[in-house]
């Protein structure tokens, strides 16, 4: 039961990492909403998921093990998980990662924001405003 129990909370964390970072990447693209008061990024996070469900097991257990880590990197020094931080610190965290010189943590970074990017621009009221010019 454990062993369950540890599970569920480690798929919870990692649900909440990644919904926060789809988040944090999309307000950072969306220049539809400037002040992102009406923003909701939902749709984005599930096409996130449902790109990392679709993955062989080969491809998508190491790019959770990166996020898992992406999502903990801060916790020695700041004492809080990425999904529990405040927004300027998140977006930082991804900066960071974004320019950091391994390769493995700009891979991430790049993984994530190609996905969300496309999950974005792929909205019916994006798409549109693209077409009209306005976006």
């Amino acid at each position: 039961m454990t062993s369950v129990s540890s599970g569920r909370e480690a798929m919870s964390y990692l649900s909440k990492t990644i919904s926060t970072l789809c988040c944090d990447i999309a307000s950072m693209h969306d220049h539809s909403d400037p002040i992102g008061a009406d923003a909701s990024y939902d749709d984005v996070t599930e096409f996130v998921v449902e790109q990392l469900r679709k993955m062989p097991v080969f491809f998508s257990r190491p790019i959770l093990l990166a996020t898992a880590v992406f999502g903990v990197s801060r916790l020695l020094l700041e004492g809080s998980l990425f999904h529990n931080r405040p927004p300027h610190r998140r977006c930082l965290q991804v900066e960071n990662w974004r320019r950091s010189r391994f390769a493995t943590s700009r891979d991430l970074i790049k993984f994530y924001t190609s996905l969300v990017v496309l999950a974005l621009y792929s909205r019916p009221a994006t798409s549109a405003r693209r077409m009209e010019g306005d976006g």
